[in-house]
């Protein structure tokens, strides 16, 4: 039983995880809770509803920087395993030289 490398699977799941990334960069999640605030002016709901958007939209920001920074972890060891392979393949043909 063996471990195998597999760069360009790593490569794959690097872009879908930067991709995810990108995409939940974009969402507005605390919109629609800043909305709840904005209609119930002056009351306790107003400030909670404020706090909610506000927590909302830092997770989301919080997870899409991890996810971008998850997907460039990846590449980057994608591109070691080859470099890796790349240097041993020059080194086994200069050896048998």
């Amino acid at each position: 039983m063996g471990l195998r490398a597999e760069p360009e699977a790593l490569h794959q799941a690097g872009r879908s995880a930067d991709l995810a990334g990108e995409q939940a960069a974009r969402i507005k999640l605390g919109e629609p809770a800043a909305d709840i605030a904005e209609a119930l002016p002056g009351g306790k709901s107003e400030g909670a509803a404020t706090r909610v958007a506000q927590s909302w939209q830092r997770a989301l920001t919080t997870w899409s920087d991890e996810a971008t920074a998850h997907g460039e972890s990846l590449a980057a060891s994608a591109k070691t395993y080859e470099r890796s392979d790349s240097d041993n393949a020059r080194a086994i043909d200069a050896a048998g030289r």
